[in-house]
């Protein structure tokens, strides 16, 4: 390893976060990144937390030297932390080296008590008669003239989930439900959605916002039916003083009627989120500051008790951009296009007059030359905002998906500079990094990645826009996306939680939950959801369809509903003609799947007899599926049909079910007929193909250009976030923020680059590059122990792999397939075996460091591809 490298460790975690709210008290797990000293392996290490960043000297809990080489979610084993309370902690970690202590970080325990009540505002009424629910919640409090230590809200929103039913019709926001400023810096928003009774609070933090004397917290809020706010701002001063300020019936409340008239929302029949008509005529102004005067505003409403406080580890995190240039148009309107597609609003700064009016207009598309702001997705993206006098802001407090902007105004209005895209997701960590010779692979990779940055909310969801609902299969691609573009982890645990205890339809996404579980624990090591939720998932399963064979057999649409419907696809005209039968392909494969995910979770959480039953039961399944769904040229829909989907063989050779000796011949016929299945189902054809050992015909569907391509989805969509569907010609009403599409970005980290966790925190790794036909190559796959990197480059002759500390590679390199010529020059860490073969060369039990593989471009290659 590098000398000049740093002695001390970074990247710290807490419970899967980097910056760690709502830690279990008693059983929070570390993980860090090892420094890239000596050897680079760890050998032991030593764990501190304290009170204070200065208080190491006497800490509360010290591990001692710990021969060990964990470095991912290390058990804290100390005595029970205090709830609501911020803590310090630290480590070192030697490795052939003597290492340094890393900076210290903090970390808040979980709330064990709401510590306030729930309150609410006075429920306005428009002018027409109709109920208002927006209301405006604020108190004010001194704080001494004394150093702080620490300072945070914990606050939860309370509200229907929302969606649609046949009994209430749409329900809802499917958001926040609260923003909430302190001394008027927006602090946070919530809640996230529950997955459980219990309800989900954040923890804003509140450092530098806080001044001594006066201060002010304030939030607005809206929601149809639940209308609770509850909250706690703790304070801990650097002479160990707590100052806690709950909510109570000493918040000052008031309808937001005025400011926020109207009834009307965006939802588009899927949930009710409100349509924003400011009237900044009506805004209290300086409402959020200190030393507003409201004693015309009412005492705050208590509220019954919510339920037993849960944290959430996901937040919800705003940023303003750039200001964007509006263009003034022949017929007086204003135009923006910012671009690409973000989530969020926009702010205005203008100089108003009373009673002007500004439209505001948002949309994912143009028509016509014109926003399509009444969008396919059925949701309506426009506000009408009226002014005051004077300077004034206005800004979104929902968020839309939308990339166009259209302002009409008051021709005396200059709105050239007046708007700023108001940008909303879970904080974006980013590091995975991608290139090849192929700038369309480039384009594409870059799509994906960005639709991940911009579309990661409270809970991995379907859109943005339409339905704003969490689905498994969303959730499975999300998850695989999310991991191969940044080292964040905690947005993908929530979603599996939440998945798990609150299925959807259809029937094979009720078996992608332990899917994503063991994805999960294979990445993060963090073992304790396959610990809380195994009977969860072994709930799931399809069992009571077992007929004798090993195979579930079931009405594939029952006539009850839904619920237990089979896919395969989505939307119908990407299924190929499948056939449904009462023995689906398709389903069957995820019930394999499903089942030895079982098998090797209950090995992990020492439960023996459910491993040996799930691991039979994985084993008839697979064999079933074989012997009596594969023919002599690939997999048939079902048992009692003679037709070859697509899908019928992607499913279970990308689920790992396969014969080995029939991939490479699968894999052909795979691709013969090019993609014949949707953005989401593309996933599983992708990364069959991979499996198959066929990445050049991976990569070739990638970097396509046809109608089903993503390439279509940017040049001839104008898409920037892939969209729901490869065209709206064949789903009229598909949205263009949709992340179930974004297979590329992992396709290409885990099968191209090749990088893959072969051990529980990625402590094993393989590194298999499957450059296919591209020249170079050169890619950042991050991990929770540090990035691999990968570059490639045909005509030089070289490939350099790259590996962070504290972990063990293998790589497999295929000679035909990267032109590697005979008497190339192979060099590994000390202690790695060098094994070579006709059609490939191996790295072996490689420590931290590099691989790097040199030979004459100029000479033929060996062996065959595959």
């Amino acid at each position: 390893m590098s000398a000049g490298a740093a002695d001390r460790p970074s990247g710290l975690m807490v419970d899967l976060q980097s910056e760690p709210v709502g830690v279990d008290p008693a059983d929070a797990r570390f993980s860090w990144l090892v420094p890239a000293l000596g050897d680079g392996m760890q050998v032991r290490y030593r764990i501190q937390v304290a009170a204070s960043p200065s208080s190491f000297g006497a800490p509360f809990w010290d591990s001692g030297p710990v021969t060990s080489s964990s470095s991912t979610a290390v058990p804290y084993a100390g005595p029970r932390l205090a709830a609501s309370t911020p803590y310090w902690w630290r480590v070192r970690a030697d490795t052939s080296v003597a290492g340094d202590w890393a900076t210290p970080s903090r970390l808040i325990t979980a709330a064990d008590s709401w510590g306030g009540d729930a309150i609410w505002g006075p429920v306005g009424v428009d002018d027409s008669g109709a109920e208002n629910s927006w209301v405006l919640l604020r108190h004010e409090f001194d704080l001494p003239d004394a150093p702080v230590l620490s300072a945070f809200v914990e606050a939860a929103g309370r509200s229907a989930e929302g969606g649609q039913t046949s009994q209430t019709g749409p329900r809802g926001g499917r958001q926040y439900v609260y923003k909430l400023w302190a001394n008027a810096s927006v602090a946070g928003r919530g809640s996230v959605r529950d997955s459980d009774s219990r309800a989900r609070y954040h923890t804003h933090d509140l450092a530098g916002a806080l001044t001594p004397g006066r201060n002010a917290l304030a939030a607005l809020c809206w929601a149809e039916h639940g209308r609770q706010f509850i909250a706690r701002l703790v304070v801990v001063l650097a002479d160990g003083r707590r100052i806690e300020v709950p909510t109570s019936s000493r918040w000052r409340a008031a309808s937001g009627a005025r400011l926020l008239p109207g009834s009307a929302d965006i939802g588009g029949g899927w949930y009710r989120a409100p349509r924003e008509d400011w009237d900044a005529r009506h805004e209290p102004v300086g409402w959020t500051e200190p030393g507003f005067d409201d004693r015309d505003w009412a005492s705050a409403l208590v509220c019954a008790a919510p339920p037993d406080p849960a944290p959430a580890i996901v937040s919800i995190e705003q940023s303003l951009g750039e200001v964007a240039e509006a263009a003034l148009q022949p017929d007086g309107r204003w135009f923006i296009d910012l671009g690409r597609e973000i989530v969020g609003g926009i702010r205005l700064d203008v100089h108003g007059r009373s009673g002007a009016r500004v439209h505001v207009r948002l949309g994912e598309e143009l028509a016509d030359g014109r926003v399509r702001f009444r969008m396919r997705t059925h949701n309506v993206y426009e506000d009408t905002w009226t002014l005051r006098d004077g300077p004034q802001s206005v800004e979104h407090w929902g968020y839309r998906a939308f990339r166009y902007i259209e302002l009409e105004a008051d021709p005396a209005l200059d709105l050239t500079h007046a708007v700023r895209p108001v940008v909303l997701r879970s904080p974006y960590v980013g590091g995975g990094a991608f290139s090849s010779s192929d700038p369309d692979l480039d384009r594409v990779w870059e799509l994906c990645r960005y639709t991940i940055e911009a579309t990661s909310l409270d809970v991995y969801i379907d859109t943005p826009a339409r339905e704003r609902g969490p689905y498994e299969g969303d959730a499975y691609v999300n998850q695989l996306s999310q991991y191969a573009v940044e080292r964040s982890y905690a947005l993908a645990r929530y979603s599996g939680e939440y998945l798990t205890r609150r299925s959807t339809w259809p029937s094979e996404y009720h078996l992608m939950p332990v899917l994503i579980a063991w994805e999960d624990y294979v990445t993060t090591g963090d073992d304790r959801q396959l610990r809380a939720d195994f009977e969860h998932w072994a709930a799931l399963n399809h069992d009571r369809h077992l007929d004798e064979n090993g195979l579930l057999r079931k009405d594939p649409v029952p006539t009850a509903g839904n619920w237990d419907a089979d896919l395969v696809d989505w939307p119908p005209t990407y299924r190929d003609g499948y056939e449904f039968t009462e023995v689906n392909t398709v389903l069957n494969a995820f019930q394999a799947a499903a089942y030895a995910a079982l098998a090797r979770i209950a090995e992990v959480v020492d439960r023996p007899r459910e491993a040996a039953h799930y691991r039979d039961l994985a084993d008839r399944t697979r064999t079933a599926v074989n012997s009596l769904l594969l023919d002599a040229a690939a997999y048939r829909d079902g048992l009692d049909s003679t037709h070859h989907a697509q899908h019928a063989t992607a499913f279970p050779v990308a689920l790992g079910l396969a014969p080995a000796d029939r991939l490479a011949g699968l894999g052909d016929w795979l691709a013969r007929d090019g993609m014949r299945m949707s953005v989401y189902g593309a996933q599983f054809l992708l990364e069959a193909l991979c499996r198959a050992g066929r990445s050049e015909h991976a990569l070739a569907f990638m970097s396509a250009s046809g109608p089903n391509s993503w390439l279509h989805l940017i040049d001839d969509l104008a898409a920037t976030i892939v969209p729901e569907a490869w065209d709206p010609s064949l789903k009229p009403n598909m949205t263009y923020s949709h992340a179930w599409g974004s297979a590329p970005v992992n396709v290409l980290a885990r099968w191209v680059l090749g990088v893959r966790s072969q051990s529980p925190g990625a402590a094993r790794l393989v590194i298999e590059p499957r450059p296919g036909p591209l020249n170079s190559l050169s890619g950042t796959v991050p991990t929770i122990r540090g990035p691999v990197t990968v570059d490639y480059d045909r005509a030089r002759g070289t490939l350099r792999v790259a590996m962070p500390p504290n972990t063990t590679g293998h790589l497999i390199v295929h000679r035909a397939e990267l032109g590697l010529s005979e008497g190339a020059t192979v060099e590994g860490p000390a202690g790695a075996a060098i094994a070579w073969a006709a059609d490939r060369v191996e790295i072996r039990n490689a420590a931290a460091g590099e691989m790097n593989i040199r030979w004459d471009a100029t000479l033929p290659g060996r062996g065959t591809v595959g």
